[in-house]
């Protein structure tokens, strides 16, 4: 029997070897990891945020970051990033306030130098060749039997990690590892422990509580089974193994619960499918700088909006990434030729002249390395006159595609489309206002004119006006010095404009007959792109010239002359065609296109500076900036915090987080305005150097954007203002103390930042905590107000309302005052600290409080008013280093710090200045008198004025005996005479 019970036993120590141990992924600096280590009794790692979050419980949660006490916790902001050493004895709820994955939760403590935490982030929205991720995903698909690729990974290690209180040469130390991984739909925790690396020694803990598994917060939570094993179980979880798995020191968990629709994970499985910019945009051409080029390019106009309409407005955080923000920078707008009236040509180079050819003719041959435009027109005689206009127009695009429109005068007056022979139907588009058509190749738009855009790059617009067709065509900079035909050779020089197909040229200054005979020599001939012929060529046609119809009639002339203000396209037209009308109409056509074309070719001026400002709180920022263009000026702008000045000065000094929209505008004197949109990114963390100025938020649709702050030292709140003092403590005060945050937090008016200071007292019913919580408000009264009359109600009718709760076992004590004593915070705005709550344990668990027991026995103080004497002490005014400052008390704003130079410091009109280290008084003489002391405060009277007041006395006395002798001589000298 004592033979059986020895090998039994043996039986049974053997069992959970014969299972292997899993192996902790590669960490360290070998695995690629980087450390993250202070010695200090506590600390938290950086923020980790998944782009596509991670789904946790019911939620996708956005940020997380790890403790050196073996939790993962997922905070509700960036800035609320606490870390309690001391898990609840009971394991989780559900109903954690901070959801997190416990790996190993208990209070390490890596201040004597012993040990290390290090951590690896793997983002792998595409494909991945990590073998690390390869393991993960198939031990996943192992052990929970589901298909699983990872989006998203991070490996977290704490190396030899001490129990607290530790020691420097401590070597009871636990080596275990986590990694949470996601595919944006299911995420896991893998939970591994170092085989024979959990060391430590549980007799000597404090509370051995540690904990293993997971809360969502939301209901969702998972404890480990050893949770409820003897400690000798629990605090080696690398001896043994989890339900579903074949080796020990492994736990999986599935951490959603229901998994939400994942927007995120779409727009960026999205965004890693998109080429890369440069795959399709490197032939874009760059938007218009102004809204009349914008109005009057019709590449812009018509197929380029989408592209261009970020010039104006912002692009998407991530979307930016591949459409970028589209500048005007190199915009080259495009150059017009065009012919109108009976026919007066304008060539690409400006040349303007009057051919009246008869037949159809080439007005352009263009091409580059991709593509070829030919543009041809067909006249016919105007009645009974010896001259001609355009009927029709033809022009074929050779890309890609083959595309040819054909525009003809209809019967009526109208325009007459053919798409390649064919006839289209336009119909009408909202986005661009405008009845249109499109075709690979070519876009139709039918508005005042119809305009066809070849390849969104050439634009041909045609008009009907007093039964002529007249014709504008466009061409972007990559045809110059590839044209030729009667839009002459585009390579901005006139002089060889008249140039014929067989290269040789006629001067500018030919004649009309010269001019027509030139013209001539670009007929089409057999290659025409008209559907249907030309009727019935007339033979022998030669047209009457202007210096010919001057002749016949100068008084005509002269009349035409004058109606047409000069222009010698309309005289021709009024002359050749006896229709002053039609003159008058080719004279508005022709200075209508010279109007758009300097308007086309107007820039508004260039602003150059830094578009993204940073300041520090209340830090004074200025930048200059400048403006190149004719004339060119900034708008000038005036506010408390902003102000720009006319010479491109800019001056900002905030004041606080307001938002406001503001823009660089400068002005040309051509009336055009150019606009640069600034950024303006205000940190207001309590210390410079906790400013994370990568991580920051845009406020509404304002210029205004807030830097995250990095609490260091154990701050916290928003703005790493409140102090973090927790210690070390027993359970139940850590339980309390937590208890009475969740209390005062929830208080409606979201007063409560921070629970500090928990100090205990036993008295015949239990102890008392006397908890310091920091508060700030958002109340339109004083500080005084707040805290006599709103804050107290808040706070008591949340305790009150938690005795109407159900499912409370234990019946609740009303409130009863304690005594309480406000402290200051130092926010000058309404902020401070106050509240003593009172605890009582429940019956039959004398000196021990439980979470519930925490909620279910408040005993809130009741604080008598205060008055402003009271407060005065608890707010400081020592602002950023500056000291003196007064603090001061107004009926309506509450306290204010002030500079006692704003408040008459320095007496008998003497310069007041605040230096850092109080304000200065520069005494100023004035009169006699020379102030002296701290404050100027005492008259003396100066060195050089005492002087002149002495030697005038000792004049005076001088004077005195002398007059006096000459008027006793004078006297005498009187009665002498008498």
């Amino acid at each position: 029997m004592e033979e059986t019970l020895i090998l039994f036993t043996f039986f049974i120590n053997l069992l959970p070897l014969s299972v292997p141990a899993a192996s902790l992924y590669p960490f360290g600096v070998e695995g690629g990891d980087q450390e993250c280590i202070q010695r200090t009794v506590d600390f938290n790692s950086p923020l980790f945020k998944p782009e596509i979050g991670f789904p946790f419980g019911k939620s996708l949660r956005d940020v997380l970051y790890f403790t050196d006490n073996g939790q993962i916790i997922f905070p509700p902001t960036d800035n609320y990033v606490p870390s309690n050493p001391n898990p609840p004895p009971t394991g989780f709820s559900g109903q954690e306030d901070l959801p997190m994955v416990a790996a190993f939760w208990d209070d390490a403590d890596f201040s004597q130098g012993v040990g290390t935490t290090w951590y690896q982030e793997y983002s792998t929205l595409s494909s991945t060749q990590d073998p690390l991720i390869h393991d993960v995903e198939a031990k996943i698909r192992k052990y929970m039997q589901t298909p699983y690729v990872a989006k998203w990974t991070l490996k977290v290690t704490w190396e030899k990690a001490p129990a607290y209180p530790s020691q420097q040469d401590d070597t009871r130390t636990s080596t275990y590892q986590a990694v949470l991984t996601t595919d944006g739909k299911h995420s896991f925790a893998l939970l591994l422990y170092q085989d024979g690396g959990m060391l430590w020694d549980y007799t000597k803990l404090a509370a051995g509580n540690v904990l293993i598994g997971f809360s969502s917060g939301d209901g969702y939570a998972q404890n480990n089974e050893l949770t409820q094993k003897p400690l000798a179980d629990k605090y080696r979880p690398d001896q043994h193994s989890s339900a579903g798995t074949d080796v020990r020191g492994l736990w999986i968990y599935q951490l959603d619960s229901r998994s939400p629709v994942n927007y995120r994970l779409q727009c960026l499985v999205w965004l890693d499918t998109q080429p890369a910019p440069a795959a399709w945009n490197s032939q874009l051409l760059p938007c218009p700088c102004s809204q009349p080029q914008a109005e009057l390019d019709p590449r812009y106009r018509w197929s380029r909006g989408a592209e261009c309409g970020p010039l104006l407005g912002t692009s998407h955080e991530v979307g930016g990434k591949l459409r970028p923000r589209v500048s005007c920078e190199g915009y080259v707008p495009p150059t017009s030729a065009g012919a109108f009236g009976d026919p007066h040509i304008t060539t690409l180079d400006g040349l303007t002249y009057t051919f009246n050819g008869l037949g159809d003719f080439v007005l352009l041959l263009a091409s580059d390395a991709w593509t070829s435009f030919v543009l041809q027109g067909r006249t016919t005689p105007i009645g009974m006159a010896q001259a001609t206009n355009f009927v029709a127009f033809a022009a074929q695009c050779i890309s890609t595609t083959t595309t040819t429109v054909e525009w003809t005068l209809g019967s009526q007056g109208d325009i007459q489309v053919l798409l390649n022979s064919k006839p289209i139907q336009f119909s009408y588009s909202q986005d661009m206002g405008a009845l249109v058509y499109y075709s690979p190749g070519v876009l139709l738009v039918n508005g005042s004119s119809i305009t066809a855009i070849f390849d969104g790059a050439i634009a041909v617009s045609v008009s009907a006006t007093s039964g002529i067709l007249s014709v504008v065509c466009s061409l972007p900079n990559q045809y110059c010095n590839s044209t030729k035909g009667l839009l002459g050779v585009w390579d901005h020089n006139p002089a060889d404009d008249f140039q014929m197909p067989n290269g040789t040229s006629i001067p500018v200054n030919s004649s009309e007959e010269e001019i027509y005979y030139y013209g001539m020599t670009w007929a089409v001939g057999e290659h025409s792109l008209f559907a249907q012929p030309l009727d019935s060529p007339v033979m022998n046609f030669k047209p009457t010239f202007l210096s010919q119809l001057r002749q016949e009639n100068e008084s005509q002339y002269q009349l035409a002359a004058s109606r047409c203000h000069g222009s010698k396209e309309c005289i021709y037209d009024v002359l050749s065609t006896g229709d002053m009308a039609l003159g008058l109409a080719t004279q508005s056509l022709a200075a209508d296109f010279q109007q758009k074309k300097t308007a086309l070719n107007a820039f508004p001026p260039v602003i150059t500076g830094d578009t993204s400002l940073t300041a520090f709180r209340t830090e004074r920022v200025m930048k200059q900036y400048h403006a190149v263009g004719v004339g060119a000026r900034f708008v000038p702008h005036f506010s408390p915090e902003l102000n720009i000045s006319e010479n491109g000065t800019l001056t900002w000094e905030p004041h606080g987080i307001a938002p406001f929209t503001i823009s660089l505008e400068a002005v040309g004197s051509n009336n055009l305005s150019a606009l640069l949109q600034l950024r303006f990114t205000l940190c207001s963390c309590s210390r410079s150097q906790e400013c994370d100025y990568s991580n920051t938020i845009i406020l509404g649709e304002s210029s205004l954007q807030l830097a995250a702050c990095r609490c260091e030292g154990g701050y916290l709140g928003p703005f790493c203002q409140d102090g973090d003092t927790t210690s070390h403590m027993m359970p139940a005060v850590a339980m309390a103390m937590c208890q009475v945050s969740v209390i005062l937090r929830s208080l409606k008016v979201k007063a409560f930042q921070s629970i500090t200071n928990i100090t205990q007292t036993t008295d015949d019913d239990g102890f008392i905590f006397t908890v310091v919580s920091e508060f700030v408000y958002d109340s339109r009264g004083t500080v005084i107000q707040f805290l006599n009359e709103e804050l107290p109600g808040a706070i008591t009718g949340t305790f009150n309302q938690l005795q109407g709760e159900p499912g409370r076992n234990t019946p609740l004590s009303p409130l009863s005052p304690s005594p309480c004593t406000p402290w200051g915070s130092g926010n000058t705005y309404g902020g401070g600290r106050w509240v003593s709550v009172r605890h009582r344990p429940s019956l039959g668990r004398p000196g021990k409080a439980s979470r519930g027991d925490a909620a279910a026995w408040p005993n809130l103080c009741s604080p008598s008013p205060v008055s402003v004497t009271e407060l005065r002490g608890y707010f400081l005014c020592d602002l950023y280093g500056y000291k003196g400052y007064w603090l001061h008390y107004g009926a309506t704003i509450g306290f204010i710090c002030i500079s006692p130079c704003k408040m008459g410091y320095c007496r008998h009109g003497s310069q007041c200045q605040h230096l850092p280290e109080g304000p200065t008084c520069s005494c100023l003489p004035f009169s006699i008198f020379s102030p002296v002391g701290i404050r100027c405060e005492q008259l003396a009277i100066g060195l050089a004025a005492f002087l002149g007041i002495l030697l005038g006395a000792l004049a005076l006395l001088c004077l005195l005996p002398a007059a006096a002798c000459l008027a006793l001589r004078l006297c005498r000298r009187h009665q002498h005479r008498g």
